[in-house]
Formats: structure tokens, C-alpha cells, sequence
């Protein structure tokens, strides 16, 4: 009995989490910035911090309170229209006495020396505060998708944990 309860408890517990991250999505997505990045690229730049597959879970934590070691998201300064997350690796000033960020991805083979720009406040995304392996595989964003759509698969967890702790309490009723 106690194995079950323990159960029930972790349950209740992993329920509340997939919906507190679910509703972070929201809130974040309803403020203008994307909490989620899905690593797509093989290999991975940030391999083996982030691989293939990996979903960093992002917060626009304010540029000044950025150090070094931080992982950050960036639009790439170059102007393609992709997101870039990387290590900062420096802290320098531009050269219009501005704050910028010298990155590099953590993978030595794909990325030997640091990128070769400076991340301004303009470009900055925000802070990997959390990184989650092997998530990404169910995202829409590994099938080509990207945007709001990469949280479908996160709700979609969040109701089908729902859906099975309901049907579970109908047959203890019983």
C-alpha cells in the first residue's frame, strides 16, 4: 500500500509540474518571447552540454545580470533568421561603449574558437536556465515546425497526464 501511495504522490507531483511548465509556456509565449529551444543541429555546437534533440527551457533574465559561463539564446547577428544558443565566454564593451557578449558554442569540433561576433542587447533572446535531454524527439520543431508549436507536444503531456490520473481515480472508486 505504501508503494502505491508513494505512487500516487509522484503522480500528483510530475501532474503539476508538466502543468506549472505548461503554463509558463503560455505567460512566456504571451509576452513576445519563445521559452523553448530545441536543438536541431547535428552535431550539436554545444555537444556535449545540449545534443540533438535536447529542449533548452529559457528565461529573458535582463542583459546586465548575464556572466560568463551563462547559456544564452540569440538571434544570429549575421542577419539569417535562425536562434543561436551558446556559452558566453567573455564580456566586453562594443564599440559604441555598449555592453556585448562574446559567445562559443561547448562542442571543440564544430566550434575551435569563439564566434566571430559580439551579441548586443538587440539580438539576445534569453538564459537556458534549464536543460532537458532527449525531450525534443516529440517536438514539432525536429519536423519542421517552430514557433508557438513547439509547446503542442507539452500540452498535449500535460492533458494526457490529466486524462490518466482521472481514469486511475475512476477505478479506485470502484
Amino acid at each position: 500500500m505504501k508503494i502505491k501511495k508513494a505512487l500516487r504522490y509522484f503522480e500528483y507531483a510530475l501532474t503539476l509540474a508538466l502543468i506549472g511548465l505548461a503554463v509558463y509556456s503560455v505567460a512566456e509565449y504571451a509576452s513576445g518571447t519563445q521559452p523553448f529551444y530545441v536543438v536541431s543541429d547535428y552535431p550539436s555546437s554545444m555537444s556535449p552540454t545540449m545534443n540533438y534533440g535536447t529542449v533548452g527551457m529559457t528565461y529573458h533574465t535582463p542583459f546586465q545580470d548575464l556572466k560568463v559561463g551563462d547559456i544564452i539564446a540569440f538571434h544570429d547577428p549575421n542577419g539569417t533568421p535562425i536562434t543561436i544558443v551558446h556559452r558566453i565566454v567573455a564580456i566586453v564593451s562594443c564599440e559604441n561603449g555598449n555592453r556585448c557578449l562574446e559567445t562559443k558554442g561547448d562542442n571543440n569540433m564544430t566550434n575551435p574558437t569563439r564566434d566571430p561576433w559580439n551579441v548586443t542587447q538587440t539580438e539576445y533572446e534569453g538564459q537556458v536556465i534549464l536543460i532537458i535531454p532527449y525531450v525534443g524527439y516529440i517536438s514539432p520543431a525536429l519536423w519542421g515546425f517552430g514557433g508557438a508549436t513547439v509547446a503542442l507536444p507539452i500540452i498535449f503531456i500535460v492533458l494526457l497526464a490529466g486524462f490518466v490520473s482521472y481514469i486511475r481515480g475512476k477505478k479506485l472508486e470502484r
